[in-house]
């Protein structure tokens, strides 16, 4: 539906009222109140009551004023009609409660583009329960987009796009087209807006991804390099691809790799690993510590928890979600 186009026709049929207001008040002598009851049953073409023009002037006024009145409202009512059949109000209506629903997140993670590298973040990411927005330009992207995913139509080189999808709010956001300098200008959008928010974004070229680091992106994923190292790896070490992608990416496999913070609460801080039982307690196991700046990777048993170690641990879900209730 045009909506310029009605208001035009909505304003036209205001101003023809206004017109029969003006004309029945001087050609039949009525007051204001009557001259208004007459206008709109002429120009709404719904009959005439106890009033109705007695003079010739009056009579001529409303035979040029139901014509126009007429063709005004059969246009008006097919507009809306045709917005009815062809579901124009109802995406309106989807496109409303998606934005409130946007307004109301917090903590989220917003994806910028669709393509072949977005679908598979926004699969991975639905599949560990995150809250997401989806940033696509192309509609008939979006009509592909899975059911009740929230996304925003538009250029994720926008301010006004960006704060739509909640940047201010977010906790992370995910660059994924395939133009290196669309992600660069994308990237320092995000940042000059939110500085310390996470980002990761996408390379398809080596030397981009010193360019993204300098725009200010967190960490630069080159595709084709990861590609190219996992072929490599598969054709050499087959059976251990097949594991990691087994545990890792199978959707039947409940296991998982996850971050959980140390906090200054928790009852592990000052123990060993051997002392604090972690496998035998929680079922997990520690594949790394993230301690400032350094890692200590495949930590041996005698290694001390500190309080705000960020430990890598890998384990099912269950298990997880159990060693970070100890971590609290």
């Amino acid at each position: 539906m045009d909506q310029r186009k009605v208001f035009v026709s909505l304003l036209l049929l205001h101003m023809l009222v206004l017109f029969g207001i003006i004309g029945y008040m001087i050609t039949e002598q009525l007051s204001f109140f009557d001259a208004l009851w007459l206008a709109v049953v002429s120009v709404l073409t719904i009959g005439y009551g106890d009033i109705s023009p007695d003079t010739m002037a009056g009579k001529v006024l409303t035979l040029i004023l139901i014509p126009i009145a007429i063709g005004v409202t059969t246009y008006i009512l097919a507009q809306a009609a045709g917005a009815i059949i062809n579901g124009e109000f109802s995406n309106e209506m989807r496109k409303r409660k998606m934005n409130q629903k946007i307004k109301n997140l917090k903590d989220h993670i917003i994806i910028c583009g669709f393509g072949r590298v977005g679908q598979q973040v926004l699969h991975q990411l639905h599949k560990e329960s995150h809250s997401l927005v989806v940033i696509e330009s192309d509609e008939d992207v979006i009509a592909r987009l899975p059911e009740g995913t929230l996304c925003i139509t538009g250029n994720a080189t926008e301010d006004e796009i960006l704060l739509q999808a909640g940047l201010e709010r977010a906790r992370g956001v995910v660059v994924t087209l395939p133009n290196d300098a669309d992600n660069i200008f994308i990237t320092v959008t995000v940042k000059g807006i939110k500085p310390d928010i996470y980002t990761v974004v996408r390379a398809e070229r080596n030397f981009s991804e010193e360019k993204l680091y300098r725009a200010g992106a967190d960490k630069v994923i080159n595709t084709s390099n990861i590609g190219g190292k996992r072929m490599a790896t598969a054709i050499t070490k087959p059976i251990s691809v097949e594991y990691v992608e087994t545990v890792l990416h199978d959707q039947s496999n409940d296991y998982n790799i996850e971050e959980i913070l140390i906090r200054s609460t928790s009852l592990l801080i000052g123990q060993t690993l051997k002392e604090a039982r972690i496998r035998e307690e929680y079922g997990v196991n520690i594949v790394a510590i993230k301690r400032g700046p350094e890692i200590i990777n495949n930590p041996d048993a005698a290694k001390t928890i500190m309080e705000d170690d960020l430990v890598i641990v890998f384990g099912t879900s269950e298990q997880l979600k159990r060693f970070e209730g100890a971590s609290m």
